[in-house]
């Protein structure tokens, strides 16, 4: 959308706006291919083992709470409403 939008404005901008939209989808896969299922080169990363139970546990724990969060995320948005509305008046009030 931010495209068509730019395309709407000019026609060079949504070009060059679409053209590094693929050439950065691009990269991102050529990355991913060699990071995730390319051989390891490094004899020390070789070595390295999985994670144990304990790193497992704080990982999962992380993953959980992120998940609840996004589902839920109501604890974090009542913590901070009082600072939001307090810098929206700040920002709604004249300096003058």
């Amino acid at each position: 959308m931010v495209v068509l939008s730019a395309f709407k404005a000019d026609f060079w901008l949504a070009f060059f706006a679409a053209t590094t939209l693929v050439l950065g989808a691009a990269y991102t896969l050529w990355m991913v291919k060699r990071v995730v299922f390319g051989a390891v080169k490094n004899d020390h990363v070789a070595q390295l083992s999985d994670i144990n139970a304990r790193e497992g546990l704080v990982l999962g724990s992380l993953a959980v709470l992120v998940l609840v969060l996004g589902v839920w995320p109501a604890p974090l948005v009542e913590v901070m409403h009082a600072s939001v509305n307090h810098l929206l008046q700040q920002m709604v009030t004249s300096k003058l």
